[in-house]
């Protein structure tokens, strides 16, 4: 859900294009991640997520969550964002990296060779043979991976936003690509847990301290790329609506129909959606408008004091 940091924006103008924008950086990763969804359930022969493992994604969700809040009490938050900073850089560079090495792979010059490399690790002989790892890349993709960790470096070193975002958008696409769901009751079962699970967590705790989201700033259009008034939307606001449209796309496409009916419907669906929660964020609460009124008489008061 959207939030912000700040209760005042700056002006109306910079609050429209924060939330615009949040929007558009909603829609990308799911569009982009729904067709990658497809070429990769084509080529690959995934695990999908089944009705048991929806049913009792929220709950481990939740003991996760509340296994980090422990956490959160019990040590410093200095060490703790550390960590997470150090977590968030280690997985953010290699989303980064699987996203963007088919683009950093065609910009790279023809006269650095490109290497496959294989690396395995298998247990067992034979038939009963299991692979621990089974991964195949090449130079070019070690190109692209020094490339994105200048980007985690510009993380590390500033925090700043836009690095921020980058890693943001990057998981966003990878989760709608790379988790399948067997089908829609499962999708369903999987949405109806988190409803409950956001209402227990966001609203009714303070458990749910840190998160990964996309920012914006409000203030934008004053600051520029130094601003720091943020609105920001959960990345799971993307990637759990994400995962069950891209399951939309994919049985759009074993139809076999010119029309993409499903994908184009929950898209649209989901934007509505998305703009209809943004409204409702901008619009203050009955108490917080009487707090500003109070605050505004107050100054006139004091004004007109000074005046006489």
């Amino acid at each position: 859900m959207p939030q912000t940091q700040q209760k005042k924006p700056s002006t109306p103008e910079g609050m429209a294009v924060a939330y615009g924008s949040l929007v558009i950086m909603a829609l990308l990763p799911i569009f982009f991640g729904s067709y990658r969804s497809v070429l990769y359930h084509k080529e690959n022969k995934s695990e999908k997520m089944t009705k048991k493992d929806a049913a009792i994604f929220p709950i481990m969700a939740s003991c996760a969550l509340f296994a980090l809040y422990i956490v959160f009490k019990l040590f410093s938050k200095e060490y703790i964002n550390l960590l997470l900073t150090g977590y968030f850089f280690f997985l953010g560079v290699l989303a980064l990296t699987h996203l963007l090495s088919p683009i950093v792979s065609k910009l790279v010059p023809v006269a650095i060779p490109n290497i496959p490399f294989h690396i395995t690790f298998k247990q067992g002989e034979g038939e009963s043979a299991q692979y621990l790892i089974d991964y195949r890349f090449s130079t070019y993709d070690v190109v692209s991976l020094a490339a994105c960790s200048l980007v985690g470096a510009w993380y590390l070193v500033q925090k700043h936003w836009v690095a921020n975002n980058l890693f943001g958008l990057a998981f966003a696409v990878n989760a709608v690509e790379l988790l399948h769901l067997n089908n829609v009751v499962t999708g369903c079962i999987l949405l109806c847990g988190l409803f409950f699970y956001d209402i227990f967590w966001v609203f009714g705790t303070d458990v749910m301290v840190t998160v990964a989201k996309m920012v914006f700033p409000q203030d934008i259009l004053q600051n520029g790329l130094s601003a720091n008034n943020f609105a920001m939307l959960g990345l799971g606001d993307i990637v759990i609506p994400g995962i069950f449209i891209a399951l939309l796309l994919r049985f759009d496409h074993s139809l076999k129909r010119q029309t993409k009916t499903y994908f184009h419907a929950s898209v649209l669906a989901y934007f509505f959606g998305i703009d209809g929660d943004n409204f409702h964020m901008k619009i203050p609460p009955d108490d917080e408008k009487t707090e500003e009124a109070k605050k505004n008489e107050e100054k006139q008061t004091k004004q007109e004091a000074k005046k006489s």
